[in-house]
């Protein structure tokens, strides 16, 4: 199920014209066994798929909002998410999960994490620096991805692209 839900997903990105099959390109598996072997968890199956096919570029589905998403990115922010808590006095976001890994960062102060004690798919919960809550944000990792798509085309639209032609990024 979770592979016809990211097969629909990756037709729709091409179709809408948010990327290309050029402007994809995805993680090895040894990259994603480095990350699962960093944090010692097996990532949820719809993760897996979004990292193989489009961890270290997207098109425009990650570009548009500061977002620090890539593989290069996850790869140390659950690390460093961990570290500005315990860094910053005041911070008040909350303590992650032994199996969450952050998957989303924008403007370091609002993130994204998904948790990997399901083999097929995790919901998503935001949270930021600033709050000390954890909120369940979309009900599958193809839910945040479909949603991007969305926002994506929002930004195309609104002619976001004319002003910053190749995106905005971390």
């Amino acid at each position: 199920m979770v592979y016809e839900r990211f097969k629909d997903f990756h037709e729709r990105l091409i179709q809408t014209g948010v990327a290309t099959t050029k402007s994809i390109l995805g993680c090895s598996d040894a990259e994603i066994s480095t990350l699962e072997t960093r944090y010692q968890f097996v990532l949820p199956h719809a993760y897996r798929e979004y990292l193989s096919k489009m961890g270290h570029k997207s098109g425009r589905l990650l570009t548009h909002d500061h977002y620090a998403a890539t593989y290069e990115w996850v790869l140390g922010m659950t690390d460093g998410c961990r570290q500005l808590r315990d860094e910053i006095r005041d911070c008040k976001m909350p303590i992650l999960p032994a199996d969450a890994l952050v998957i989303v960062g924008r403007l370091g102060e609002q993130f994204m994490m998904i948790r990997c004690s399901s083999k097929e798919d995790s919901p998503v919960w935001s949270f930021n620096t600033y709050e000390n809550e954890v909120v369940m944000t979309f009900q599958s990792v193809v839910d945040w991805l479909d949603s991007l798509i969305d926002e994506a085309l929002s930004a195309i639209e609104s002619g976001y692209y004319e002003i910053f032609p190749h995106g905005t990024g971390p």
